[in-house]
């Protein structure tokens, strides 16, 4: 019997490989690079953009003159847009995890929750077949991103579940924090934790 349960997971860093294979961070370093930068060593320094809160075309392509002013890229924004599935649909995932998440379906509700840009989706989808999922919570369509408040309180407020009744899997300590704070069940964990993601969630659901 399915329970009026629900498990959120993140999927940078718990599907999406951030630490093994070809990682997010070297994939963003070698567009940048080809856009011009010039190191690899970039990943970190595009926090202030908020690049996963835009949630338009138009509004990504007037940052993105931004970071092209910031780091001196030669690349215009068609060419960013153009080579980003080029580097990025090469990242590494882990299918462990993804097959265990769509097991969760017959015995509690499944959510993706992420932040990530407007140009990830269609990625995302091809890792983790979204149909699959009950719900899916994507920063830039909610224009919030973890761990801000706001964006626990638009899920709270909209989905019939108890905050005692929903589970979140993130690999962010600030946001295993923000979720505690506002009443949810939450463990920080990554993608190479799979024993310690199914321990979680089973005691969650039983």
């Amino acid at each position: 019997m399915k329970k009026q349960k629900l498990i959120l997971f993140d999927w940078g860093n718990i599907v999406e490989s951030h630490e093994t294979g070809y990682t997010t961070s070297q994939a963003i370093g070698e567009l940048f690079h080809s856009l011009g930068y010039p190191t690899r060593d970039i990943y970190h320094k595009l926090s202030k953009y908020h690049l996963s809160s835009i949630s338009t075309l138009s509004e990504l392509e007037k940052t993105y003159e931004e970071m092209k002013h910031d780091f001196c890229l030669q690349g215009d924004f068609k060419d960013f847009i153009s080579s980003y599935p080029d580097y990025l649909d090469n990242i590494s995932y882990y299918q462990d995890v993804r097959d265990y998440e769509w097991s969760l379906k017959t015995r509690c509700y499944i959510g993706v929750f992420s932040n990530l840009t407007i140009l990830d989706k269609e990625r995302l989808d091809k890792q983790l077949n979204l149909e699959n999922f009950d719900y899916v919570f994507l920063s830039f369509e909610m224009h919030c991103q973890k761990p801000n408040i706001e964006i626990f309180e638009k899920i709270q407020e909209q989905h019939p579940f108890s905050k005692s009744d929903i589970l979140l899997i993130d690999d962010s300590k600030d946001n295993v924090t923000a979720a505690k704070e506002f009443g949810w069940n939450a463990i920080q964990a990554t993608g190479l934790e799979l024993d310690k993601i199914i321990d979680a969630c089973e005691g969650f659901i039983r």
